[in-house]
């Protein structure tokens, strides 16, 4: 049977640790100017909205909008799958079995049962893997399984590629970009389950956080989302705004 983070857990937790280590020796190798921050903030932004928010969340784990051309979706999977964040397999189990178990102790990734990191990943065991297969049946395509199976070597391949053009566009285009991600995204199961407002009374802390807006968008307004999987914006007080259902209404049908 297919265990959906026998590795997973562990490459993620590799990726995130070998672009710290990157990141912290290659500062004294590269030039910080204003261009190569402008690209390394492109670059977090097209992995975080486009990648995370759009693709892995609104895309496949809540089936929000349905892409106009299939080239788009498999583009923007590439793209989600370069994020560091792991295969649309994994990333959609670990996110439709956090909805189901919401500030719990079995919750994947919240306050309650892994607290604030920057860094990592909580273990899923083997036996609650076999138990949750059927939360990503419709993922389960020979497509999904290839994703999933070489997820690994698009991290790689991505990463030699822009090596080879130059360390400089490593470091900036992927590595910094890449140490965004973890830090924003892990921040956001935090902060998001802890401070904030509520707009509606929901069986979790999920609440709506104006810090995360910068780094997450339109997914900051997280408790409006847990109120209602199914509702393609996140929009609801008129402050509120959700720039990914902005690029999703492009995109789609």
């Amino acid at each position: 049977m297919l265990k959906i983070f026998q590795s997973s857990t562990s490459t993620l937790n590799y990726i995130q640790f070998a672009c710290l280590l990157i990141a912290a020796a290659g500062f004294f190798y590269v030039d910080f100017t204003w261009i190569s921050i402008l690209v390394s903030i492109a670059f977090f932004y097209l992995f975080s909205i486009v990648g995370l928010s759009l693709t892995l969340h609104r895309f496949y784990s809540h089936k929000n909008f349905t892409f106009k051309y299939d080239i788009f979706r498999k583009l923007f999977t590439v793209i989600a799958m370069l994020s560091g964040r792991g295969s649309p397999l994994g990333w959609v189990y670990i996110h439709r079995l956090h909805h189901r178990h919401a500030d719990t102790e079995t919750d994947p990734h919240g306050p309650i049962s892994m607290g604030f990191r920057l860094f990592g990943f909580k273990p899923i065991d083997a036996a609650e893997e076999k138990t949750k297969v059927f939360l990503i049946k419709d993922m389960m395509t020979t497509e999904h399984l290839f994703y999933h199976n070489y997820y690994l070597a698009f991290i790689i391949v991505w990463a030699v590629l822009l090596a080879v053009i130059g360390f400089d566009v490593l470091y900036f285009a992927y590595v910094l970009p890449l140490l965004g991600i973890q830090f924003s995204q892990n921040s956001f199961n935090y902060f998001a389950h802890k401070y904030g407002y509520r707009n509606h009374n929901t069986k979790d802390h999920s609440t709506n956080n104006f810090l995360l807006w910068p780094f997450i968008m339109g997914d900051a307004w997280h408790n409006n989302h847990h109120n209602n999987l199914a509702k393609p914006t996140t929009k609801e007080q008129w402050w509120e705004l959700d720039p990914v259902m902005t690029v999703a209404k492009m995109v789609s049908k």
